[in-house]
């Protein structure tokens, strides 16, 4: 079915999750811990990869952090991290539904942050 998310009785292509991790724990700061979250959210939340974890330091300055991105069989599952300031910015794209709230509790059982800021938009 090419849209298969049902919000507010109308049928949607997708969901996109935006989330802020504020003040995280040093998993935030390691490209291994940031793939290891990754490759275990994908399972967490029903998805199935595509290919592997991709995740990079680079940037300058107060801006050096990490990207990663997993492409998942529905789209994708990105993310970007500040090391000075230990917050990251993940993003869960998908044309199949998932929890919110199950990304939020991977998050904080992993990362520790002090808080978790979640936006949540549907693709028509």
């Amino acid at each position: 079915m090419y849209k298969r998310i049902l919000h507010d009785g109308k049928l949607c292509y997708g969901k996109h999750a935006m989330f802020h991790l504020v003040n995280c724990n040093e998993h935030i700061l390691s490209i291994e811990a940031v793939q290891t979250f990754i490759t275990a959210l994908v399972q967490e939340i029903k998805m199935v990869a595509f290919g592997g974890c991709q995740c990079f330091r680079f940037g300058e300055g107060d801006e050096i952090g990490l990207s990663g991105v997993q492409l998942i069989y529905t789209s994708s599952i990105t993310i970007h991290t500040n090391d000075l300031h230990r917050e990251g910015y993940l993003d869960v794209f998908s044309c199949k539904d998932f929890s919110e709230d199950q990304v939020t509790d991977s998050i904080n059982k992993f990362f520790l942050p002090e808080r978790v800021e979640c936006q949540t938009i549907f693709r028509e």
